[in-house]
């Protein structure tokens, strides 16, 4: 009799579970110039989780890195912008 609670409950869970949906987006761009001594990378990526309830969170991260290559060395600067944000369905 345990074992046949505790499938129900388990298979429940399991069934709440499949209303939450996630989705994730990732997107970059690479441009190469100069035989490639000087390159841009930009890459977004944007990741959003909706409950059962209507709960929806987003986040978005941008990326920009910057590479140059000059005497055999290569500098390189990366710079990174993120955001949130949490909407409740009524």
């Amino acid at each position: 009799m345990r074992i046949i609670i505790f499938a129900a409950l388990v298979t429940a869970g399991g069934m709440l579970a499949q209303d939450q949906q996630s989705t994730t987006q990732t997107t970059t761009k690479t441009e190469s110039k100069d035989d490639g001594k000087k390159q841009n990378t930009d890459s977004t990526t944007t990741s959003s989780n909706t409950d059962r309830d209507g709960h929806t969170s987003t986040s978005t991260t941008q990326t920009n890195t910057k590479s140059k290559r000059k005497h055999g060395k290569t500098k390189s600067t990366t710079t990174t912008n993120s955001s949130s944000s949490d909407t409740e369905h009524r």
